[in-house]
């Protein structure tokens, strides 16, 4: 039986063996997986922060219009100028004041 050829682009690490070929390293397969698994965890990661982003983003257009009906119901009640830009903190109604112009 003839003596097969060793590959002269295979080398061996303190642990695992590599290729490397044009100056590119071939890692084993034991540390392709643990990347596999890394880039499959990170992808789960962004898909559920995309699912709670898009949850979050449905929320706030409800509470946005929920307030807009808020501001309309006190406009109404308490005759409130609706052209003219009103903020509220702490059950206090206060026409918001524009920064003077430099």
């Amino acid at each position: 039986m003839a003596k097969e050829k060793e590959n002269p682009n295979h080398h061996m690490g303190k642990h695992t063996g590599y290729d490397l070929i044009d100056g590119e390293y071939h890692i084993a397969p034991h540390y392709t997986e643990q990347f596999d698994k890394l880039a499959t965890h990170k992808e789960s990661i962004a898909e559920m922060v995309q699912i709670v982003t898009g949850f979050a983003a449905k929320d706030m257009e409800q509470l946005i219009i929920a307030r807009k009906r808020l501001f309309t119901e006190i406009f109404d009640d308490i005759g409130l100028d609706q052209n003219k830009q009103w903020i509220y903190l702490n059950g206090v109604i206060s026409e918001e004041k524009k920064e003077k112009e430099k």
